[in-house]
């Protein structure tokens, strides 16, 4: 079967064809007259071996095979627009600029809070915060689309660089619990209470449920809530006690609710990626030192509860 060989003005006259819905309107964007474009889209025809336009009443339709031919055309279209992007990043570097990709966890709260403490001493800093799913963090720093990343990690990747946190869970009771005598909340201590507990996939649920069957433990009522801003309003409001990060435990105020140390450690870790090739910029460095002595005070917090 012969090649086919699509010049880069034939997919763009067909692109602009389907976008303004008129040669004419295509024939403005690429400045140019309308016979070079339908000329254009006839040696397009010609050359793919399928129709893409047919005449009805006037004017001209995409045809079923057009409309999936576009969608393709559009995917590789954006996938250009993200090499020149990378390539403008890597040669320019932004200087002044600092642009960090983390997943949810880290990137609503915690992140904006260590900025708050960063730009006052940086003010002409240009500084973007992306929010991500783990995966899509580490292709942001794989392919040097960021400068910084935080992730939750399955295995380790010899194209970045990483530095391991980790984040232990605490209790949280509603105010006035029994419990709230303690020091330390105890696996033993779940037994017979009211559980919130996140969904079943979650890492920290799996970890809980499994020492909690190792051990015999049942809870006496179970809620399962999707976020952490959900079981924190239900501990609020008096309907049984949660176990989550420290960094979610205290994003929503203390107020109606109170937070214990919880043994034994389902600590969750994260990691900070930083692109193996790529040196980390003197703004990049700053903000890692700040981000640890945040991070240090977090974990010297739970432990001297």
């Amino acid at each position: 079967m012969p090649k086919l060989y699509l010049s880069d003005r034939q997919v763009v006259a067909f692109k602009h064809v389907m976008e303004c819905g008129t040669v004419s309107g295509a024939a403005q964007r690429m400045l140019t007259a309308q016979p070079g474009v339908t000329r254009l889209l006839k040696q397009l025809e010609h050359d793919i071996g399928f129709t893409l336009f047919e005449r009805q009443r006037g004017r001209l339709a995409p045809t079923p095979e057009a409309r999936l031919f576009y969608r393709e055309v559009v995917r590789v279209w954006t996938g250009n627009e993200h090499l020149r992007n990378t390539a403008r990043r890597i040669r320019d570097r932004e200087v002044g600029g600092l642009r960090i990709s983390a997943m949810p966890l880290l990137g609503l709260v915690f992140i904006p809070d260590v900025l708050a403490d960063f730009v006052p001493t940086h003010p002409d800093a240009h500084i973007e915060l992306a929010t991500y799913r783990s995966e899509q963090v580490m292709e942001e720093v794989i392919t040097q689309r960021c400068d910084l990343g935080f992730a939750i990690l399955a295995e380790n990747d010899d194209r970045v660089d990483r530095e391991a946190f980790r984040l232990e869970s605490l209790c949280a009771l509603p105010s006035g619990h029994t419990l709230e005598a303690k020091e330390t909340v105890t696996l033993g201590d779940l037994a017979g209470e009211c559980l919130i507990c996140f969904e079943t996939h979650d890492p920290l649920r799996m970890a809980l449920d499994h020492l909690l069957e190792q051990e015999s433990i049942r809870p006496r009522q179970r809620f399962e809530v999707s976020l952490a801003l959900q079981a924190i309003r239900l501990v609020r409001h008096g309907l049984g006690m949660a176990i989550l990060d420290p960094i979610s435990a205290r994003a929503f105020g203390s107020d109606g609710v109170t937070l214990r140390p919880f043994s034994p450690s389902l600590g969750e870790d994260f990691a900070l990626l930083t692109p193996r090739d790529q040196p980390a910029s003197r703004l990049a460095q700053e903000f890692i030192g700040l981000f640890r002595r945040h991070h240090g005070r977090l974990t010297a917090t739970d432990d001297n509860r």
